[in-house]
């Protein structure tokens, strides 16, 4: 007796499938994990110093970020920070929240699109100034100023 598969139970085995199969966090040939497909490395905790009103992020210690086109997360939760950065250019870096704003599922960078990408099944895409490229999300992702100077990222929170 054959029995019929629906399209929900095929497209769970699909995601399931997928999933099984992405090479989302990848180790570069010094053992840093860098930002793939689908998810991004935490920041180096040594890098990261917390403040009342901004983050300050040294970038002689931020290896994840060593490169053009790398991202990283940024968590602290005491403070409800679920961020993303991403280098952008040479001098150049976004900061962005992490969470979709349809679904509130984590978003990570996907360098080969350059934007970030909700890691949810019919995932949202963002831009990296947050804007909405693709739905269903319909609000931009919040997105925080930065300044460097010299070899120190100033993130406003």
């Amino acid at each position: 007796m054959e029995q019929a598969i629906t399209r929900r139970e095929m497209m769970q085995a699909s995601a399931i499938l997928l999933g099984g199969v992405c090479g989302c966090r990848v180790a570069s040939d010094a053992g840093v994990v860098r930002s793939a497909c689908c998810n991004s490395p935490d920041l180096e905790a040594e890098s990261l110093t917390i403040h009342e009103d901004h983050l300050a992020i040294d970038l002689t210690k931020a290896a994840s970020l060593e490169d053009v086109g790398n991202a990283a997360w940024i968590t602290d939760e005491g403070k409800g920070l679920k961020l993303i950065i991403v280098r952008v250019g040479r001098d150049e870096y976004r900061v962005l929240s992490r969470l979709c704003t349809h679904g509130g599922q984590t978003v990570s960078y996907n360098p080969k699109r350059l934007l970030l990408q909700c890691n949810n099944f019919n995932h949202s895409n963002f831009a990296l100034d947050g804007q909405v490229v693709k739905g269903p999300a319909e609000m931009p992702l919040k997105a925080y100023p930065v300044t460097r100077v010299e070899d120190t990222l100033v993130v406003a929170i």
